[in-house]
């Protein structure tokens, strides 16, 4: 196995690992808004209040299990980096899923569609939102 062939496959199962954790971070996110929700009527409050404790869920687990903390930076002031982008995306992915809504109202009229438009707009958006999530922690947790 050739150098780059390790690389591959270590960050593979990082990225496997990642996925796992982050599923169970949504888990928890969508429990905890589904719960906010039929309590509060402020969605976007609740969404964010769940999608931080998810957040947080991932970071905390993936720094001990997916990881290896390069400790050049404390891991708190890595969490506040990690929170703080965490937000902003919350901020544009909220944005992305309205305009992914609007497009299948807009553009589907059978009824399952219209009906669940904005669910299938966050499963359609998620893998995109992962992604990014692999990378910017990876990036924060090893490298600074």
């Amino acid at each position: 196995m050739t150098k780059n062939e390790g690389r591959a496959k270590a960050l593979l199962r990082q990225a496997v690992r990642f996925l796992g954790l982050s599923g169970i971070g949504w888990l928890l996110d969508f429990t905890a808004y589904t719960l906010l929700s039929l309590r509060y009527s402020n969605l976007m409050v609740n969404n964010v209040f769940s999608s931080l404790l998810g957040a947080s869920f991932v970071f905390l687990f993936s720094t001990r299990v997916v990881f290896r903390d390069s400790h050049r930076i404390p891991l708190w002031i890595k969490y506040t980096v990690y929170i703080v982008y965490q937000l902003v995306l919350i901020f544009l992915i909220s944005r992305l899923l309205g305009a992914v809504n609007v497009f299948l109202l807009r553009h589907f009229t059978w009824p399952l569609i219209t009906r669940f438009s904005a669910l299938l707009s966050k499963i359609l958006v998620t893998p995109i939102t992962m992604t990014v999530n692999f990378f910017v922690m990876k990036g924060v947790i090893e490298k600074l």
